[in-house]
């Protein structure tokens, strides 16, 4: 019986509990805009990249990359993990509305400690895209956030981004 009690304490005090969700972007929760600190050379730079967390793998904005505009131009050592690679496609252009070209690197992580895929944009004249004074900066995000929600049906063999 005393055990009975305990497990309706348990319960009336864990129904009672509220959680509250907080999210950046009310209407698509499952990205951000992150500030990476990246070491070239002996210095630290700091480089805006969208992140995605709802996904499958962390070579997720690979994928979508690759879907959508073809193989990639360069692949290079991983930024977030030493085991997987960041692949660059350049000159693309990501906008319907102009003919700006855009250099793209996706990358992403899969750790105990972090799971995403990761997007970062730079113009012609190598400016960060993701800065939040960018021009085109929400127009890059909501194109990129569509294609990233358009392409969980499509699959992809993911071994080719090794």
């Amino acid at each position: 019986m005393r055990n009975y009690i305990y497990f309706f304490f348990a319960l009336f005090i864990f129904g009672c509990l509220s959680i509250k969700e907080v999210s950046i972007n009310k209407a698509n929760s499952h990205f951000k805009v992150v500030t990476t600190p990246i070491l070239v050379k002996k210095d630290t730079i700091y480089v805006n990249e969208l992140r995605f967390y709802k996904i499958k793998s962390a070579r997720d904005g690979m994928k979508l990359m690759y879907l959508n505009f073809g193989k990639w131009n360069k692949k290079t050592k991983g930024i977030h993990q030493k085991n997987m690679n960041s692949f660059i496609w350049e000159n693309v252009k990501l906008l319907d509305e102009n003919n700006n070209l855009f250099t793209v690197v996706a990358d992403g992580a899969e750790t105990e400690t972090d799971f995403f895929a990761s997007i970062k944009i730079f113009d012609d004249t190598q400016k960060d895209c993701l800065l939040e004074n960018y021009i085109y900066q929400q127009k890059l995000i909501k194109v990129l956030t569509t294609k990233m929600s358009n392409q969980k049906i499509k699959k992809v063999d993911y071994t080719i981004f090794n």
